[in-house]
């Protein structure tokens, strides 16, 4: 509330905060009581961070180096009005050795960045070199008496250039091994060591080496340009034989053909590893950088963040050229399909017929289709089972019929699952005189029968029920066949004949403890806890059996997976499933795909709407089914109201709870009330019904088992 309160004052400029001015300065880190840095990650955004860029990422790369530099808090003294301003902002080097230039905003008695800085070094620190010396020293992880005996070898009339640094270190490394009549070795007094391993020292040695990168590179790629200062090698930089090394690569793109940071695909080919691209809204903040890229490379940079911002907005992955075109007006349709066509030769985007794809979409739906087709192609892995008793003999049976939900796509009042609903309501269980589920029953037949299945449906339809059933039954079964073959085994009368009688899908890995290969996931690790917890078997996430395999030491530990289930199917990115396809398809031995969603869900935040263009290609094999009863009468209110705000309605509210400051005391609703309209008389009295629902509100009694959502924007 009142990081809202102090945007709403910014945004209106009351008492003079509001005004966007450049501020150029050396830079100081904000010291607290304790003596640490602060650190303000939970302070409002003022400069509206941009997402990041729909890049194609390479296959083997790891985006766990890669994270937007933390929000701090800094003193910047302007070097003309020699004023001190607190900024808050995200800076990703800090230290009085730095200076930076950077527009901010002021709010308040503080000033937040907008933007990311540019950085320039501070080769002569001034009057206070010995202060700057000691902090950049510390900052380099020197031992504390090594330090210390190198400023007092510095005579005390003399001064220290970050120019000079390394040649003085060297004398001072000389001079300590002249010393004493016992033999030293030097690297007890080589400080350059430690500068040229350490972070803060390369990033200083890159300043003097590339001052172009400091400059631009802070904000054409924040969320790298620390991994591209771990490219440093100095020894190749001191001796001039790095003509052919990254960063100078590097420099050379940025000093001549700036307009290549644009494109991932393009610089991927150019440096042989993925650093991400820059977006034009930061080239638009460097006039020297726009002055280098020709008419041609600027407009295809214009293009491609028209495309982007469309397909993100919308969740398209391709757009229609005329509707692209109609977005870039101000450039003529020549120069602009010229442009299209050199992206397209350079494969930053595709073009079929009248559609313009991102080259990273294009590529993923294409390859979910055929890691598809070729499991359809295959003989399919048959189970041979009792559909109903498998049902029945689960633990998780539905014991009651709830209504059944019309299938029309378009019908209005329509009940829909929400995931986050869904985490709060637990299965029902039965026994085995449990009723069947027509629909369960038919995807359970699907499952044992078919390489690929999709089954859709609302929360408490049972879509994960049929599941663990299914694997849970296979493993009963497993382990009793696993039981008869010992005591087979033990008969040394028994001829080998009985092998041959055992069922397909147990024979597969008789030798193995598990009953198949089958690999439960999840799009979050949420997500993930909750199938396992229902299925009590190991889920994982999707990035994580991506990671686990380019983190391999040797065999994967997933090499052996046969069957891949993945829950929350709405929420999966193509990208993200289709890389985690491929691996099990061409480093694994995937022989069944079983989706689980609701196709009448949102789709995920990434572009593309996988469950739904899957299902409705299924469906004309019949290869995919969509649970109709749901089986949680207590969450029908939860159900419905889902739909409703999925389709933007409003939704329906069983207790209404007006408060207002005027009132001393506010009742209540009862804890068995699912949806609650909470009615304000102003904005002012935001806070007093925060503090009085987090004091008496029902269901938030118990901190450790219930949750406060507020949204930033």
């Amino acid at each position: 509330v009142r990081a809202s309160w102090r945007k709403m004052e910014a945004r209106s400029g009351r008492g003079g905060n509001g005004i966007c001015f450049e501020l150029r300065g050396l830079l100081l880190p904000v010291k607290t009581a304790s003596g640490k840095e602060e650190v303000e990650d939970n302070e409002e955004d003022y400069d509206e961070d941009e997402p990041e860029p729909l890049v194609e990422l390479p296959e083997y790369s790891s985006q766990l180096s890669f994270s937007q530099p933390s929000r701090r808090s800094v003193i910047i003294k302007d070097e003309k009005s020699q004023k001190e301003y607190q900024v808050v902002g995200r800076f990703p080097f800090i230290g009085p050795w730095w200076k930076v230039n950077v527009k901010v905003q002021k709010a308040g008695s503080k000033c937040y960045a907008q933007g990311y800085p540019s950085y320039f070094l501070q080769t002569h620190p001034g009057e206070n070199w010995k202060a700057v010396l000691s902090l950049f020293l510390k900052e380099c992880m020197v031992p504390e008496e090594l330090k210390t005996a190198f400023i007092e070898w510095l005579p005390l009339w003399s001064s220290l250039s970050f120019e000079h640094l390394e040649e003085k270190l060297y004398r001072f490394t000389m001079s300590k091994l002249q010393e004493g009549k016992e033999p030293r070795n030097a690297r007890d007094f080589d400080i350059f060591h430690y500068i040229k391993n350490s972070a803060a020292g390369k990033t200083v040695l890159v300043a003097m080496a590339f001052p172009a990168i400091l400059e631009f590179l802070p904000t054409l790629l924040p969320y790298s340009i620390s991994s591209c200062i771990g490219w440093l090698d100095w020894n190749e930089i001191s001796g001039n034989e790095c003509s052919n090394g990254q960063l100078t690569k590097l420099n050379e793109i940025l000093t001549e053909e700036p307009w290549k940071l644009g494109f991932s695909t393009i610089m991927f080919r150019e440096l042989h590893t993925y650093i991400g691209e820059a977006p034009w809204k930061a080239f638009c903040e460097f006039t020297q950088l726009l002055e280098k890229i020709p008419d041609l490379q600027k407009n295809a940079l214009i293009i491609y963040a028209k495309l982007q911002k469309k397909c993100r907005d919308m969740g398209h992955t391709y757009e229609e050229l005329d509707v692209l075109m109609r977005l870039v007006r101000e450039m003529s349709t020549e120069h602009a399909l010229v442009s299209l066509q050199f992206m397209k030769d350079e494969k930053i985007v595709v073009i079929e017929g009248k559609l313009v794809f991102l080259h990273k979409l294009y590529k993923a739906e294409k390859d979910i289709a055929f890691v598809i087709n070729e499991l359809v192609k295959k003989t399919p892995w048959r189970f041979h089972v009792d559909v109903r008793k498998v049902l029945k003999s689960g633990a998780h049976i539905n014991n009651s019929k709830g209504p059944v939900v019309d299938d029309k796509l378009n019908d209005e009042e329509e009940p829909n699952s929400n995931s986050d609903v869904q985490e709060n309501v637990e299965e029902t269980t039965n026994t085995c005189k449990a009723e069947v589920d027509p629909d369960q029953e038919n995807a359970v037949g699907l499952i044992c029968s078919n390489p690929v299945t999709v089954i859709s449906g609302k929360g408490g339809c049972g879509k994960t029920t049929v599941v663990s059933c299914l694997f849970s039954y296979l493993k009963h079964e497993f382990e009793e066949v696993r039981g008869a073959c010992k005591d087979f085994e033990a008969d040394q009368d028994t001829s080998g004949e009985w092998k041959t009688s055992m069922p397909s899908y147990l024979n597969t890995h008789s030798d193995k403890s598990e009953l198949l290969e089958v690999l439960f996931t999840a799009p979050t690790g949420r997500a993930a806890g909750l199938l396992s917890k229902k299925t009590n078997l190991p889920a994982y996430t999707l990035h994580q059996v991506v990671y686990s395999y380019y983190s391999r030491a040797e065999t994967w530990r997933f090499s052996e997976v046969k069957v891949l289930v993945v829950d929350e199917g709405s929420l999966v990115s193509v990208v993200l499933l289709s890389r985690v396809l491929k691996l099990l398809f061409h480093h694994a031995q995937l022989a069944k795909l079983i989706i689980l969603g609701d196709i009448r869900q949102l789709p995920s935040i990434e572009p593309g709407n996988m469950l739904c263009n899957v299902f409705e290609s299924l469906k004309s094999r019949s290869w995919s089914v969509e649970l109709r009863t749901n089986h949680r009468a207590e969450s029908q209110l939860i159900i419905d109201n889902s739909t409703r705000i999925s389709r933007q309605l409003y939704p329906k509210f069983d207790a209404v709870l007006r408060i207002c400051d005027l009132n001393k005391t506010w009742p209540m609703p009862s804890p068995e009330k699912k949806f609650i309209f909470v009615v304000l008389s102003s904005e002012y009295d935001l806070q007093p019904a925060i503090k009085a629902l987090l004091e008496g509100g029902p269901g938030l009694e118990d901190a450790e088992q219930s949750q406060f959502i507020s949204f930033r924007r």
